[in-house]
């Protein structure tokens, strides 16, 4: 059985969860440094979804009013219990709070199983009328780009909101870069989750323009039109 959850006024994460690792996944991914130190890459990302119209999701359907949700997938079911707390300044969790349990056949065009494919947990931090808020880590930018090309076969829609990317050395965390990439295109954002996972802007720069684009077969000179667009919209909704 897996077991995730969402709390509206909580970003703490429950004890870790076993989950049968698919062997073609791992779950970290290592780099060996030229002095002889052992470092340690990952990449924490935040998607924000909308389910596939051909899937009822009861988060979807329930979530935005929500003030807290628990999920469990077991053989074949997703069941939902979604609870809302009462308006009036009742404390919570008192025979006030509505609850709301909803039970759903997992098919093919559900998103979280793609996430269990991986050996990550969904995250559930946000429900809006627009959408599912999803965070989660991925050891390197390989299993990145097939998540998202696998989530977009069963979503209505997908975005990237977030990307960190954390680097340790030794155990010691010695660098983090994050990008909000809630203003831009879906190829800024794809070119921009390519650029932080693989090091352009790390000081100094563990790859470059003409690396970048070389991986997506495109000239030099289109892919710095691309990060300059990047790079301009990050600079503006930063002083917004």
């Amino acid at each position: 059985m897996i077991e995730f959850d969402y709390d509206a006024e909580s970003d703490g994460h429950r004890p870790p969860i076993d989950v049968p690792r698919p062997a073609r996944v791992a779950t970290r991914s290592s780099t060996e440094e030229s002095d002889g130190t052992k470092g340690t890459r990952r990449l924490y990302v935040e998607f924000e979804l909308s389910a596939s119209s051909a899937v009822a999701c009861p988060l979807e359907e329930v979530g935005p009013d929500a003030d807290r949700i628990d999920r469990q997938s077991s053989d074949g079911e997703c069941h939902t219990e979604t609870a809302r707390e009462p308006d009036d300044g009742t404390p919570a969790g008192t025979t006030d709070t509505e609850i709301r349990h909803t039970k759903n056949e997992i098919t093919s065009e559900c998103y979280c199983p793609i996430f269990f494919e991986y050996d990550r947990i969904p995250k559930v931090t946000e429900v809006t009328d627009e959408g599912i808020v999803i965070r989660t880590y991925l050891p390197d930018r390989d299993h990145l780009s097939a998540l998202i090309a696998d989530l977009r076969d069963v979503t209505e829609s997908l975005s990237l909101r977030r990307l960190t990317r954390i680097d340790s050395v030794d155990g010691d965390r010695s660098n983090r870069v994050t990008l909000d990439l809630s203003t831009l295109t879906e190829t800024e954002q794809e070119t921009a989750a390519m650029a932080v996972a693989s090091g352009y802007y790390e000081t100094p720069r563990a790859t470059s323009v003409g690396e970048l684009a070389a991986e997506l077969d495109i000239t030099k000179s289109a892919m710095s039109q691309r990060l300059n667009s990047v790079e301009s919209k990050l600079a503006l909704a930063a002083f917004r």
